[in-house]
């Protein structure tokens, strides 16, 4: 189908910016300048992420975010993350690197969660158009570059998680579009973009939150416009 065409080519330029830099890995100063590069990514990415939080309803957020939590605690959605990278590297790797899953969550959240994930996901789902999903696959994939340089091999395998989730996302927003409202879209990327900072924080080792446990809070505005639609 071709919604999925913007999801499909975000995939291959996260793989292709991978690629290059397990290319750079192999080069000592360059592997340098790349965890330094990482480093400075993780402030711009929480940066990025305050600048786009509206805060016009900050308890309606807190409530999203509350329920979120609990559903993503209680199936532990990171404990499953980190399991299904366990899963990949022992089926299409031979690496034992401890990391290897760390750095499959970290890349897999950061290019799935943001504004440009779900306005996305609605341009390909509803317009049938992909031009923020090709131009959040270029920021990807160049983003990708230094991760890998840092993290290895685990940052190609988030284009799984982005394939997988962005399509479900698109699948999503071409069924729920005509009850989609603007002010639920920008609550939706107010409470991602909240994960956005956390993960940023993450990146540059000043917290260990488990944003995956999250994940469930972005959809809960949706959730709640249908419901209000439906009944």
């Amino acid at each position: 189908m071709d919604i999925f065409i913007g999801t499909l080519a975000n995939a291959g330029l996260v793989v292709a910016g991978s690629l290059i830099g397990l290319i750079f890995k192999k080069v000592d100063s360059l592997k340098r300048i790349g965890e330094r590069t990482f480093q400075a990514f993780g402030i711009f990415v929480a940066v990025m992420g305050i600048q786009a939080i509206d805060l016009s309803h900050p308890l309606y957020y807190l409530i999203c975010l509350i329920v979120g939590i609990a559903i993503g605690e209680s199936l532990d959605i990171d404990k499953q993350f980190k399991r299904f990278g366990d899963w990949i590297q022992h089926k299409f790797t031979k690496g034992t690197s401890q990391n290897f899953a760390q750095g499959f969550v970290e890349a897999s959240l950061l290019f799935c969660i943001g504004s440009m994930t779900f306005l996305g996901a609605l341009q390909s789902g509803i317009e049938h158009q992909h031009s923020i999903y090709l131009t959040k696959g270029i920021l990807d994939g160049i983003a990708s570059i230094s991760l890998a340089m840092v993290c290895g091999l685990s940052v190609s395998f988030s284009a799984v998680s982005i394939i997988i989730y962005q399509g479900f996302l698109t699948l999503f927003a071409s069924f729920l579009a005509p009850v989609l409202t603007e002010e639920t879209i920008a609550m939706c990327v107010s409470v991602g973009s909240l994960s956005l900072v956390m993960i940023g924080l993450n990146i540059i080792k000043l917290t260990k939150f488990k944003v995956a446990n999250l994940l469930p809070a972005m959809f809960i505005p949706m959730i709640w416009q249908a419901i209000q639609v439906l009944f």
